[in-house]
């Protein structure tokens, strides 16, 4: 009866050292890229995506090559939903070696093969995927991009010029010879660095022209113009025309005032005038002409809204006032004046 006891025993004992339910092992490989797009520039395809930080501090978990797929299907083929395409159809277009990755270091990368397609790829759709392999070989899941369906190349824009003005920056360009009713997308960048990925513009423009009210200034931009081969996205253009560099200084003063009037409140004069309409105004400066008549400013600096209260003055006093707008330059510009008001001050009622 002992013999039966004994592995019982031990049989129950080895049953309690379980903790909990079974889990899958962690992964290993490296966490994946993200925001991984793909669009057309002339003949090529460019693919754009976000690198990861690296899954842990080891030395084979830092980043090693980064890999981008392409699976290509002609024109007249409706591409399937098939997740093994990469897998069974998947080319490699490039390889890339270890890049020290930062927050949000995108990396620009481009399809020069389409060449070697029928038809030199035009029509074809095409679907790109990226991964990513650590120092031992280890690969992150595969992020692939929207489809794209490449169209006929059209030419760039030529002879694009950039001017900074008080109203914004303002461009201006020739249409590419031989295409008629072209559109066109901008884009801006800082001067030294990437362009941005979307358009300044939200509909793609039809004219040669255009006004980027959204520079701030002090800052040196960098502008190119594509023309739109089709619609997006995916983008489909022409490649970057050259590039035009502004300096967007500010070296425009706002324009004057107007509508000043000026009226008695009590024992205090009171002046209001319609507000300026610039995007960088900062505020105004009242003037009063003294008795030797001379313009002076009045109050402690710039008067944030169009209205002032003047609690210097007497009874009896012929006063004349004017208003100047200033903006946020670092050298601020100030305005002309404004048309001048006066007034008697009389006792107060």
């Amino acid at each position: 009866m002992s013999r039966l006891v004994f592995p019982l025993a031990l049989i129950f004992l080895v049953a309690c050292g379980k903790t909990g339910p079974l889990r899958p092992p962690a992964p290993r490989g490296p966490f994946p890229p993200s925001g991984v797009d793909a669009r057309q520039l002339g003949s090529e395809v460019e693919v754009v995506f976000t690198l990861p930080a690296p899954r842990g501090t080891s030395k084979s978990q830092a980043l090693g090559r980064t890999e981008v797929l392409r699976v290509a299907y002609p024109r007249g083929v409706t591409p399937p939903v098939d997740p093994d395409a990469f897998r069974f159809r998947g080319e490699i277009v490039a390889q890339i070696g270890p890049v020290a990755a930062g927050p949000e270091h995108r990396l620009v990368v481009r399809d020069t093969g389409l060449a070697s397609l029928g038809g030199g790829g035009i029509g074809w759709t095409l679907r790109y995927g990226v991964r990513v392999r650590d120092q031992t070989g280890r690969s992150s899941a595969l992020v692939v991009a929207r489809d794209l369906q490449t169209v006929e190349p059209k030419p760039s824009p030529d002879g694009l010029k950039g001017e900074a003005t008080a109203d914004g920056i303002r461009l201006s360009w020739s249409a590419p010879a031989g295409v008629e009713e072209a559109r066109y997308n901008v884009y801006r960048g800082s001067v030294g660095g990437p362009l941005g990925e979307r358009p300044l513009n939200v509909q793609p423009l039809e004219s040669p022209d255009y006004l980027d009210t959204t520079s701030s200034v002090g800052e040196r931009y960098r502008y190119v113009v594509r023309t739109v081969a089709a619609a997006g996205p995916p983008y489909r253009e022409s490649e970057s025309s050259a590039a035009a560099e502004v300096d967007a200084s500010d070296r425009f003063a706002p324009a004057p005032p107007s509508g000043l009037v000026v009226v008695q409140e009590g024992k205090a004069v009171r002046l209001l005038w319609n507000p300026g309409a610039e995007r960088d105004l900062d505020g105004y400066r009242v003037y009063r002409r003294g008795a030797d008549g001379s313009w002076a400013p009045l109050g402690a600096g710039i008067v944030r809204q169009p209205s002032f209260l003047d609690t210097d003055v007497l009874p009896g006093d012929r006063l004349a006032y004017r208003v100047t707008a200033v903006d946020r330059a670092t050298v601020p510009n100030e305005s002309a004046p404004s048309e001048g008001a006066e007034i008697l001050v009389g006792s107060e009622p």
